[in-house]
């Protein structure tokens, strides 16, 4: 306990100089209890002032409070509001929940091609989420102009990430030309990955169309 108090006095320290990291890693100190007595209060305001000199963990931080109410009340526009200026300096969490928000609704106006653009600004990160998102985007031409190809590729990109549910998606594509050209040997391999994991739909669509399930 006294090394964990040591830290987070030296992190105090720092603080009070005007280092913004030290701000949000104290305030995480507060969050969790860690070196010094929990107060989710205090933790927040450590976390604005991080979040005021412009530390994107700081806005983020703030954002979870707002969102939560934990600390603060529970203020979905404010919480959007943060999660905004953390996205733009390329947090990628904070893109998602933009992109959640504009989709939704929630403390913005509803704007699915607003919430289309930041779920690719994540997805570009490798959020495999998103990359669905963006290829279920695509596909229902929902917030932007239908397109089978982009939708491909970015069901592939969530594929190649691990996911059964786009590695299925790939694979239909393969074997149905959706978006790709039909290439029946491709197409079984990703609906495989998809069974090895066990992905029900996978399972049911091998077993209706008399394709080995592995």
């Amino acid at each position: 306990m006294s090394k964990e108090r040591e830290i987070a006095n030296a992190y105090r320290q720092q603080a009070f100089e005007g280092d913004p990291r030290s701000m949000n890693n104290l305030g995480v100190c507060y969050m969790r209890g860690y070196g010094v007595r929990e107060d989710h209060a205090i933790a927040f305001e450590w976390y604005m002032r991080a979040a005021e000199t412009g530390d994107t963990y700081g806005c983020f931080n703030v954002a979870e409070c707002y969102y939560k109410g934990d600390g603060v009340e529970q203020d979905r526009t404010r919480a959007f509001h943060w999660y905004l200026k953390a996205a733009t300096k390329g947090d990628m969490q904070s893109q998602v929940n933009v992109a959640n928000a504009y989709y939704l609704g929630d403390g913005v106006e509803q704007d699915h091609h607003r919430a289309f653009l930041w779920y690719k600004e994540a997805a570009f990160q490798g959020h495999v989420q998103s990359q669905k998102n963006v290829g279920a985007a695509y596909w229902n031409g929902d917030g932007v102009e239908r397109d089978l190809t982009e939708c491909a590729f970015w069901y592939e990109l969530a594929a190649q990430g691990g996911d059964p549910q786009a590695q299925f998606a790939i694979g239909w594509f393969h074997l149905t030309g959706n978006g790709v050209p039909v290439d029946k040997r491709m197409g079984l391999k990703w609906i495989h990955r998809s069974t090895a994991q066990g992905y029900a739909p996978a399972i049911q669509y091998c077993k209706e169309n008399g394709y080995s399930v592995y």
